[in-house]
């Protein structure tokens, strides 16, 4: 099934404000959902939308976001989101910081008490629009065990970063882990089997079935993947004082608030250098890298977020095809809100 983006845009809006979120939130929100839509990132785009008014309708996230300043200087800021929406408190934070950078050369924004807050990327792009690199982290569900381990201690806590260039921005967006959790959720909504590596049972045992999956742990990128999701978590949960590791509660089983924590980084390239002068530097740097000899069993070689950029200006122009049981997801949220689908539809 085949829909225009603004027309997903505006019907993911509508179906939040039907649910009495106001509508700036309900408009950052759903851009952040089509947004990992539009690059390709379906695990964190529209499939999240049942799951996050299921905890709406709990009691678990707040209708509205309210952020609360507990601590500022020149370079630093900390935020209570109070339970709020992930999506609309990060954009706030990032903004902060990519404020602050402008003026200091370089900013860190935390933010505790939050939720989850979709793609990193979609932060740290804002920073690089603003001629800034953004950084960008979030601590999540103990779902990942620890390098060595056979009990979930750790999130898979994604990392962002953007970097401005003549173009569009070089964009790392990864999490810890083998695979977001987000994908073997899309793969069990789609009937699909999982690559062999990614999760274990709750037995400890390794599967494909994306199904048992779920109701089990996933595996950690190497003993560097490890590692990397503890200093996540340490940033972005211990030190703005959100919960962190055993105590944040599952997102999809838990009725209680997650209490994430989130930090956002914006470094000012003009207090290092000339804009122009870094950009083609940049563009220097991007050239080494595309115009190396590709391995055995490539076509190509290509920068971070290329690949995801690409993605962007096909959807961008020819819409985004939806797996029907993602569609008919949708299309059942619609009819519970009053919210028409089916007019949003390019091709069937």
């Amino acid at each position: 099934m085949r829909v225009s983006v603004d027309g997903l845009k505006n019907f993911c809006t509508e179906v939040l404000k039907k649910n009495s979120i106001p509508e700036a939130e309900a408009e950052v929100i759903a851009d952040s959902l089509v947004d990992a839509n539009v690059i390709g990132v379906d695990s964190h785009g529209v499939t999240r939308l049942a799951d996050y008014l299921k905890r709406l309708d709990d009691g678990i996230i707040n209708r509205r976001t309210i952020m609360e300043r507990i601590r500022e200087n020149e370079t630093i800021a900390l935020f209570d989101a109070n339970n709020g929406w992930g999506q609309y408190a990060g954009k706030i934070a990032m903004f902060e910081a990519i404020k602050k950078a402008k003026r200091y050369g370089i900013s860190a924004v935390g933010v505790m008490n939050s939720n989850h807050f979709g793609t990193a990327s979609y932060f740290t792009k804002m920073a690089a629009e603003e001629d800034c690199i953004g950084i960008a982290m979030c601590n999540t569900t103990p779902i990942m065990v620890a390098w060595g381990s056979s009990e979930p201690t750790l999130g898979t806590n994604p990392l962002s970063i953007a970097v401005p260039t003549n173009k569009y921005p070089v964009v790392l967006d990864m999490a810890t882990s083998n695979a977001a959790r987000g994908k073997i959720n899309l793969a069990a909504k789609k009937g699909e089997e999982i690559p062999l590596g990614w999760a274990i049972t709750k037995d400890g045992k390794n599967t494909t079935n994306a199904v048992e999956a779920l109701e089990g742990f996933l595996l950690p990128l190497g003993p560097k993947g490890s590692g990397l999701a503890m200093m996540i978590d340490i940033l972005s949960g211990v030190l703005t004082g959100a919960l962190f590791g055993r105590d944040i509660p599952r997102m999809y089983d838990d009725k209680e608030p997650q209490r994430l924590g989130h930090l956002f980084i914006a470094i000012h390239v003009e207090s290092f250098m000339d804009m122009e002068t870094f950009k083609q530097r940049m563009e220097s740097r991007i050239e080494q890298t595309l115009t190396s000899k590709p391995a055995e069993g490539f076509d190509q070689v290509y920068m971070p977020g290329d690949i995801e950029q690409l993605n962007a200006e096909k959807h961008m122009l020819a819409g985004l095809t939806l797996p029907r049981a993602i569609y008919e997801e949708l299309k059942e949220l619609g009819n519970q809100f009053g919210v028409a689908i089916e007019e949003i539809v390019i091709e069937k």
